[in-house]
């Protein structure tokens, strides 16, 4: 199966078919680029809530699991947003995209 990937705002999401993973952009000794991967394996996710974009306000999917990390993610880069990580917004732009991918999503998991 080919990997399913959503890029925006600093962060993306990927899913192989087993595992949603969501990399967050991060910087180190405040200057440095750094990533922050969060595996979500599908036999784990208790719920995917998500908020559709609109033109006005950025969509939204939050990935549920017991491991879940729900901290605020404190070292991102400028203009990166200050987000949960577990959390993961987008632009009106990528509503197909992400569409595509949480049906990819919510196949694997009725399995």
């Amino acid at each position: 199966m080919s990997t399913a990937r959503v890029d925006a705002r600093r962060r993306s999401i990927r899913f192989d078919g087993r595992t949603v993973t969501l990399r967050i952009d991060t910087t180190s000794m405040g200057i440095l680029p750094d990533r922050a991967d969060h595996p979500f394996p599908v036999a784990k996710l208790t719920a995917v809530r998500h908020r559709e974009a609109t033109a006005w306000k950025l969509g939204e999917i939050t990935f549920e699991a017991p491991d879940a990390p729900t901290g605020i993610v404190e070292n991102v880069p400028l203009f990166a947003d200050k987000l949960p990580g577990n959390v993961f917004r987008y632009e009106y732009s990528k509503r197909a995209r992400v569409k595509e991918f949480l049906e990819a999503v919510d196949k694997a998991r009725k399995k």
